[in-house]
């Protein structure tokens, strides 16, 4: 489940997997699994992709069934889609 503070830790690193890996891993201070990490990538380059208009319909719809799905509520949702539109 992804919470806003998982989502923070997410951008302080701008979504840097080895300064987060060397920073908080190796010392077991992440909030941040993995695979969660992953899945915050993944999910920020669809919102982008739904953001600058180049995607279907239907994918738009899949991703906002996703988000519901991994995020622990609306308001971690909305935090995600601001994140989304910050160039790093």
């Amino acid at each position: 489940m992804i919470l806003i503070e998982k989502l923070k830790e997410f951008a302080d690193y701008h979504g840097y997997y080895d300064g987060f890996y060397t920073q908080k891993v190796k010392n077991k201070t992440n909030l941040n699994t993995d695979l969660e990490w992953q899945l915050i990538e993944e999910l920020l380059q669809d919102q982008r992709l739904v953001d600058k208009g180049l995607a279907s319909d239907e994918f738009e719809s899949k991703l906002n069934k996703r988000l519901m799905d991994n995020f622990e509520d609306l308001n971690t949702i909305q935090h995600f889609k601001i994140m989304a539109n910050e160039s790093w």
